[in-house]
């Protein structure tokens, strides 16, 4: 019998906003522990934990390349655009090996604002890239589809559901 997957040091992330909740726990994509954020009116700790256990720590293989894949197009866009210093054999570096150039401090998990009743959660993956350092990188998912691998943005849910994802 495995064990259930269970956030650590979970706790309110904000005195002034009661809901913000964070825990702690291992990020099987990047092999680290990350910082796990989401609100209480979006879901419980137990959906998070879910969430986290049976989606982001089990992404399928095609789940795996694509992040890869828009990593990649990501670099050789920002590489071919800038003359800055990178580090030796970035600009060589293609499929699952770009991982080692990007790193994940925090993830973000949201429910669809449009529609409460949909159980498919999303998140979003924080952190660096050795290719944009000033701007920081975010891996934006939807269930486990990945929708964006870029520059943070900062959008939030909006990053993943648009209006137009309400159901009708």
């Amino acid at each position: 019998m495995t064990e259930r997957f269970q956030l650590k040091n979970v706790g309110v992330e904000d005195p002034s906003d009661e809901s913000g909740m964070s825990g702690f726990r291992y990020l099987a994509l990047f092999q680290c522990n990350v910082e796990y954020r989401f609100s209480t009116e979006d879901m419980s700790v137990k959906e998070a934990e879910i969430y986290i256990q049976d989606v982001l720590n089990q992404l399928p293989a095609e789940t795996i390349h694509e992040i890869c894949k828009k990593a990649c197009e990501w670099k050789d866009l920002k590489m071919s655009s800038d003359t800055a210093d990178y580090p030796p054999g970035l600009g060589e570096v293609y499929g699952a090996d770009i991982l080692e150039f990007m790193s994940v401090g925090q993830v973000d998990l949201y429910r669809n604002p449009y529609d409460r009743n949909d159980h498919t959660f999303g998140a979003i993956l924080g952190g660096g890239a050795e290719w944009d350092s000033e701007n920081g990188m975010e891996i934006v998912i939807r269930g486990s589809e990945v929708l964006e691998v870029r520059e943070y943005l900062g959008y939030g849910a909006d990053a993943i559901w648009s209006e137009t994802d309400e159901s009708e």
